[in-house]
């Protein structure tokens, strides 16, 4: 399927590409009569059968019906060359994912996204809607901050197209997914409850729940084992917010909090050091109903109470819903065996430095292992965030050395190793701040001749780059890098470096006689809209940089 530049779909056309996610490509379009601008999702994950697309009516036009200030609005839905697509409201703020990416957030900001997140989805689930998958990357920015939930019920969507799917393993990111979505039982409101407390988890600590392992092992984890209490990864949080948290995280639907704004309010008053209401008794009636999909509660058929109007499900529906029973035993089965064999052969990735002490200008080595083979990351040095791009070997190990910043100032910083979004294992960097050396005093020159003695060869102060431009186009873009204190009349090697996907030689530039060159480079055509960074060796040793790859 094609989709270009002046594209029609529906009243809209299609301006530029935006991006990709997990369900397809991202287009912003035009609406000249109405002069809106809106951001069209190209659905390819969802197979184009005729039942699937029945289905992806069904569920958009329950979608669409929303209508809250911390909701994406749908504005129109559709097919084109066979593959649905929705034209959606378009926030050009970016996302809570990538305002983590910056830095931990104080409380204070914490409670503010998270309230506005609470509203959206308790919204939703008074209409009958789950989203199935809340997470950072699926909260949108205004201009003002206020945060907009979208992908309501595309995680939904994407069930029926195999036995796992069918069962609901597959709808949700796995950092995020409440236990019931693991085992691919009857999920609920309460699932995007435990979502949202597994955010603020992240959002008050800098790391999720289950940090530093492997896909299978959080899978098992979020069935089987208890989170680290929240106090032992920031000190700063009491014990009230360990209960409230905890709560939000229980494995059982039913001990969680009874909404997702009755979770904040508690975590509010926590975080002020007021010890959170005891949970009232269950009470009949209380549980979560069964979201089977997303149409509102109202169009949803419910058996009534007079015999006469309730006939036997037809022998299909049984056989099917006999089916995914089965199944879903199965891949429970296989996830617990799965699960034990990993905890018993995976080791977790781990980080150390060749100094634990330096100064501020100082390099450090920093060094990680059990790190995917040939995965391409970066390791962030906190607390205001630093980059610096690595990808490990085939071993999968990764020894990068990184500038520590002049004006990082004195103190502990955290140094960690991150991949696919997520951090894995982490290491303390304590820093002394820089003394300015005092001037030596002239020594009186001997009367007899001095000897010849050799001159020392000074240390080489570490490789560093200089970029044009903090972003290059993708598919025609090109961009200019200046190297400072290379091997002199060696040559550099120029790597363009992006994901699993994209690690290409782009230019291989001669080293000036003072260590520096001047090289301008164009974007590889594998290149995607993202994050990417260069990397830039001669014999002796490496520098790189970070930059964002975008649309335009």
């Amino acid at each position: 399927m094609s989709i270009a530049p002046g594209t029609k779909l529906g009243q809209y056309e299609v301006q530029d590409f935006i991006g990709q996610g997990a369900m397809g490509f991202v287009y912003r379009a035009y609406h000249s009569q109405l002069e809106r601008t809106g951001a069209v999702k190209i659905l390819q994950a969802i197979a184009p059968d005729p039942d699937t697309t029945a289905r992806f009516r069904h569920e958009a036009q329950a979608i669409a019906q929303l209508r809250h200030p911390n909701i994406l609005n749908v504005y129109d839905f559709g097919e084109y060359q066979g593959t649905p697509y929705m034209i959606v409201e378009y926030v050009p703020g970016g996302s809570l994912s990538g305002r983590l990416s910056k830095g931990q957030l104080d409380s204070p900001a914490t409670l503010k996204y998270l309230r506005g997140i609470a509203a959206g989805l308790d919204y939703a689930h008074s209409h009958g809607i789950v989203h199935r998958d809340v997470k950072p990357a699926n909260v949108l920015l205004e201009s003002d901050d206020t945060p907009v939930i979208a992908d309501f019920g595309l995680a939904k969507l994407m069930q029926g197209s195999s036995l796992k799917s069918m069962t609901g393993v597959t709808t949700g990111t796995p950092a995020y997914m409440a236990p019931e979505q693991v085992t691919g039982s009857q999920v609920g409101p309460a699932a995007d409850r435990y979502s949202l407390a597994t955010m603020a988890y992240e959002m008050l600590t800098g790391v999720i729940p289950f940090d530093g392992e492997g896909l299978m092992e959080i899978l098992y984890a979020q069935v089987h084992r208890e989170p680290p209490p929240p106090s032992t990864r920031n000190s700063s949080l009491g014990p009230h917010v360990d209960e409230v948290i905890l709560r939000g995280l229980a494995k059982n639907p039913a001990l969680r909090w009874e909404s997702c704004t009755a979770f904040v309010d508690a975590l509010a008053a926590a975080v002020d050091g007021k010890k959170p209401l005891k949970q009232a008794a269950a009470k009949t009636g209380v549980m979560d109903p069964a979201f089977a999909s997303t149409v509102p509660l109202a169009e949803v058929a419910v058996d009534p109470i007079h015999p006469m109007s309730s006939p036997p499900p037809p022998k299909r529906k049984m056989r099917k819903r006999l089916f995914a029973l089965i199944g879903g035993a199965l891949i429970v089965l296989l996830l617990i065996l799965g699960g034990v064999v990993y905890l018993v052969t995976h080791q977790k990735s781990t980080v150390t430095l060749s100094e634990s002490t330096v100064k501020a200008g100082d390099t450090v080595v920093v060094t990680a292992s059990h790190v995917p083979v040939n995965q391409v990351g970066e390791i962030q040095l906190l607390s205001d965030l630093h980059t610096f791009p690595f990808q490990a070997d085939a071993n999968g190990d990764v020894s990068e050395p990184i500038l520590v910043p002049r004006d990082i100032g004195s103190g502990d910083h955290v140094v960690r190793v991150c991949w696919v979004s997520q951090c894995y294992g982490s290491a303390t960097l304590h820093v002394i701040a820089l003394v300015p050396s005092p001037s030596p005093t002239a020594s009186p020159s001997p009367t007899a001749s001095p000897t010849a003695r050799p001159t020392p060869t000074p240390t080489q102060a570490p490789r560093s780059l200089a970029l044009s431009s903090n972003h290059i186009v993708v598919k025609t873009g090109s961009m200019t890098v200046k190297g400072f204190n290379f091997t002199p009349g060696k040559v550099a090697t120029i790597t363009f470096i992006q994901g699993s996907t994209t690690n290409k030689t782009v230019a291989t530039p001669s080293v000036g006689s003072d260590g520096t060159f001047l090289q301008q480079f164009g974007v590889p055509s594998t290149a995607v809209v993202g994050p990417a960074a260069i990397r830039v060796c001669d014999v002796n040793g490496c520098a790189s940089a970070s930059f964002q790859v975008t649309a335009s």
